[in-house]
């Protein structure tokens, strides 16, 4: 490989590295179950990899902190004609400039669909499991609509009757999707997307797709937007560089509207990105093509092999591959173990931090765990080691 995705860097001790994730605070001691957090932690709870940024995108960055002011900023035309490259050349999806609105992540553009597009009282519909979109949806004053998608084996699909049913309810005028789905990993097919857009506009629902994750998928999967199945019309679309080229630190998120009556409710975008969220976004987008190709194959490889353990050495953990991004959704509902002993298991025992299912997929999460296989091959080996030795 080109790129080095092997080299384990110190987010804990090294300078600068003001990581979330590797923290050191009362909250992160609780996940830990301890007092004083243990030095030899390994952390997979957030979306947020453990590899350096592309080399193309650290120069960039250098050369803008060498201008060396960093004033009000504004996204130049060469900021949405790298956005309308990326999408055009990697999903074959036309977008024009005036499209674009840029936003201080996909929350943050989430939190201002809502707020403009629908009413105080309405009820957002989020297919479960899913990410934590409730706080967006409830802090401005919306329902969360929350219902269970079918689980074969860990293999999610549509409950359409369900979905369906809600739509039909007048106050329900907004729904959330993703693509790639997370905690998932469902890819929507042509024949899904379909579907779900024809019963959404049929009953004047809005769709929100957070497609944050739609340049991480296995090589034999295809990540399709909705907007290029089923066209513009009440569709609003956010993409970004956080997740991919793993810069969640600079804010930068893209709301693709096509749909021109939704583009004047929305209004005019206010935000003002930061002259290095600037700087990396048109890197990323115009010369990272082949750093996205590796990663997409260096994360392959490391999915094949946590999956192929879970199988073969821990069968009662039901875990699927997943078709896109880089999160494995862990069902631990055949263990035996009730949630606090999985936790002193997993977190207590073999220092270990997955995400609680609990927040993801209620009421029935509380034995599942989301594991973000975001970290180099020796660490994921490391982790999968300890979590046999836990549980087997």
């Amino acid at each position: 490989m080109k790129y080095n995705f092997d080299e384990v860097v110190d987010r804990i001790h090294e300078e600068g590295s003001y990581s979330s994730k590797w923290s050191n605070n009362e909250r992160m001691a609780a996940m830990f179950l301890t007092d004083k957090l243990p030095e030899d932690r390994l952390c997979f709870f957030v979306a947020d990899m453990d590899f350096r940024c592309a080399p193309q995108i650290i120069d960039a960055l250098t050369k803008e902190a060498q201008h060396g002011i960093f004033g009000y900023s504004q996204a130049p035309k060469a900021y949405f004609e790298a956005v309308c490259r990326w999408e055009n050349d990697r999903f074959g999806l036309q977008v024009k400039p005036e499209e674009i609105r840029c936003a201080h992540g996909a929350h943050s553009a989430i939190v201002e669909a809502i707020e403009k597009l629908t009413k105080v009282g309405d009820g957002v519909i989020v297919p479960q499991p899913t990410y934590y979109y409730n706080q967006d949806v409830t802090g401005v004053g919306r329902h969360y609509v929350g219902f269970q998608m079918k689980n074969d084996n860990g293999y999610y699909t549509f409950d359409w009757e369900a979905f369906e049913r809600l739509c039909q309810e007048k106050q329900n005028t907004m729904a959330i999707f993703q693509q790639p789905h997370n905690p998932t990993g469902r890819t929507w097919t042509v024949e899904e997307i379909k579907k779900i857009t024809d019963i959404c506009r049929a009953n004047n629902v809005i769709m929100v797709c957070d497609d944050v994750h739609q340049d991480i998928h296995r090589k034999d999967v295809e990540v399709v937007p909705f907007i290029k199945v089923a066209g513009p019309e009440g569709i609003v679309m956010i993409t970004g560089i956080n997740k991919t080229f793993n810069l969640a630190g600079l804010a930068v998120t893209n709301v693709i509207i096509q749909d021109e009556a939704l583009r004047e409710k929305m209004g005019p975008a206010r935000p003002m990105l930061s002259p290095f969220g600037i700087t990396a976004c048109i890197a990323a987008y115009t010369q990272c093509d082949d750093w996205v190709d590796e990663l997409n194959e260096y994360l392959d490889e490391e999915i094949d092999y946590v999956v192929n353990r879970f199988h073969e050495e821990l069968p009662k953990v039901k875990v699927w591959k997943p078709e896109g991004t880089y999160i494995l959704w862990l069902d631990f509902t055949d263990c035996g173990y009730t949630n606090d002993e999985l936790n002193q298991r997993i977190a207590g025992q073999a220092h270990i931090g997955l995400s609680d299912g609990a927040g993801l997929e209620p009421p029935a999460g509380t034995l599942f765990r989301r594991f973000c296989v975001t970290s180099p091959k020796s660490v994921i080996k490391e982790a999968m080691d300890r979590l046999v030795a836990c549980l087997k």
